[in-house]
């Protein structure tokens, strides 16, 4: 086929072709405005005072048993210093903000009103806190597994 023996695009192809990107570039900007406003929830992620406020709330509120239901899960909670307690609640926080949800919110109460989201969140924030405890419960096998590897790749290096 030369050049000479191309068909013209039909007329409605530059129409929809042009309403096509139209749409991807409003996604784009939404995307782009999307992005600004996490990245300044990320830089306002709390601080000093407000954590150790909200790590305290977070504790009392885990450790009461019609929130977290999990027994086993309550007590790994309970035994955590309080160092531990801090990093999980600010970890669980993390988890939310990037979902554009505020843990402030299951701990202080304020969905008494939206008992179905309060619930959903709920078992939100009770899975990723058992995720967070089997992560802490096999990080001595990680451990001794990234060990393991790197001396296998420095012996491999060697061969």
């Amino acid at each position: 086929m030369t050049a000479d023996t191309i068909p013209e695009p039909p007329a409605t192809m530059g129409t929809t072709l042009h309403a096509r990107l139209t749409g991807m570039a409003t996604e784009m900007q939404d995307f782009a405005a999307d992005l600004g406003g996490w990245m300044r929830d990320g830089a306002r992620r709390l601080g000093g005072a407000d954590q150790r406020r909200l790590a305290e709330r977070f504790s009392a509120w885990a450790l009461a048993e019609e929130n977290i239901t999990d027994a086993g899960l309550r007590g790994w909670i309970e035994d955590l210093d309080g160092i531990g307690r801090a990093a999980l609640a600010e970890q669980v926080a993390g988890f939310c903000a990037d979902f554009e949800l505020e843990l402030a919110w299951l701990v202080d109460g304020e969905l008494a009103d939206w008992p179905a989201l309060e619930a959903g969140l709920r078992s939100l924030v009770g899975h990723y806190c058992l995720a967070c405890k089997a992560a802490v419960d096999c990080d001595a096998d990680v451990m001794r597994f990234r060990r393991r590897r790197l001396w296998q790749q420095r012996l491999g290096a060697r061969g």
